[in-house]
């Protein structure tokens, strides 16, 4: 059984893969999976020889680049594992009654709770902290001025997480534990979460913006969460409130935030997700001091192609048998 993969995986991955019965090929991306076209980012496939477009069954992509010229190339496509934290993205959108049509399981590797969850720890307490000012004091070499930095403290303070999947519970877990932080929680149906003291859905968004000192988005990019932070939203929060968005840049409108920053409506950001990416070089967010900018990497650790071919391999046996219902992680069903 042939996979293919714009996932690159080591030598010893590999193995893993070919040991349990599968051939292995590597097919170098086109682009940034989040800023590339499907076309442009998969054209290595196309490029294949008709001969293996045909025997390949698994593809390890950001499903959301599955497109009806794909299943044209590679008709016997039957598993796609996405490698990412959620399925969908930017301007492309999963098309899941194409796939359901063609019969194909789209699993996803839930392995970021953990990266995720740690890069809000550090970017809540950079700016709570003022670490990014201090920094710039440093290379300075100014010890201490007039001005005195605002110095917050987290415990106490009140935690929206919009989205509490394996990301999201996660973080209500760190916060919880470690800083004693008030925990609301958004998820589709309000059902209970451990370490959040409340639990809500969306409907309830505006009442509680209000209330929190640190907004993060930790929810999937659906047609329901797509710019669901925009001015309105933001002229709820406390003017020394935070948001951080690690998840999907579409979630929130960044006109309207680099607005509310400018004006310093809201306190400050900590984005690892942009409308457009790569973040374009004339995006006023990067000249913004109250501002944490990384480049789509909260997600990132040093194991990340071993745990997605884990969370693959924990499969296999399933998919060869036919069981789809034995399989976790299946994406088919909730569609995000």
């Amino acid at each position: 059984m042939l996979v293919l993969s714009t996932q690159y995986f080591g030598d010893k991955d590999a193995a893993r893969l070919e040991a349990a019965g599968c051939t292995y090929r590597f097919v170098e991306p086109g682009g940034d999976p989040h800023g590339a076209s499907s076309d442009q980012f998969l054209a290595g496939i196309y490029a294949l020889p008709e001969e293996v477009r045909c025997k390949a069954v698994v593809l390890v992509a950001p499903c959301f680049h599955v497109t009806a010229r794909l299943l044209e190339a590679l008709p016997n496509l039957r598993w796609v594992h996405h490698p990412g934290a959620g399925v969908n993205s930017g301007e492309f959108w999963t098309q899941w009654d194409m796939l359901d049509a063609h019969k194909v399981v789209v699993t996803t590797a839930k392995i970021h709770a953990t990266p995720i969850s740690e890069w809000i720890v550090a970017v809540m307490l950079a700016l709570a902290k003022n670490l990014k000012r201090q920094a710039e004091r440093q290379k300075a070499r100014i010890y201490h001025d007039e001005e005195r930095l605002p110095n917050i403290i987290l415990e106490g303070k009140t935690a929206l997480v919009i989205g509490t999947g394996h990301v999201g519970a996660e973080v209500g877990r760190k916060l919880k534990l470690a800083f004693e932080m008030i925990t609301l929680g958004i998820n589709s149906d309000a059902r209970p979460v451990p370490y959040f003291d409340e639990m809500h859905t969306l409907a309830a968004l505006d009442e509680l913006l209000p209330r929190a000192d640190f907004v993060i988005c930790a929810s999937v990019l659906v047609e329901a969460t797509r710019g669901m932070i925009d001015a309105r939203r933001l002229a709820l929060m406390k003017p020394g409130a935070y948001i951080l968005n690690p998840s999907r840049g579409s979630l929130i409108v960044e006109q309207d935030l680099v607005a509310a920053l400018r004006t310093r409506r809201i306190a400050g950001a900590g984005l690892d997700t942009f409308e457009v990416e790569p973040l374009p070089a004339d995006s006023p967010l990067w000249d913004l001091d109250n501002v944490v900018l990384t480049p789509h990497c909260s997600g990132g650790r040093p194991d990340y192609s071993t745990a997605v071919m884990g969370r693959l391999l924990a499969n296999l046996d399933a998919f060869r048998a036919g069981r789809r219902d034995q399989m976790s992680e299946v994406a088919n069903i909730k569609r995000y």
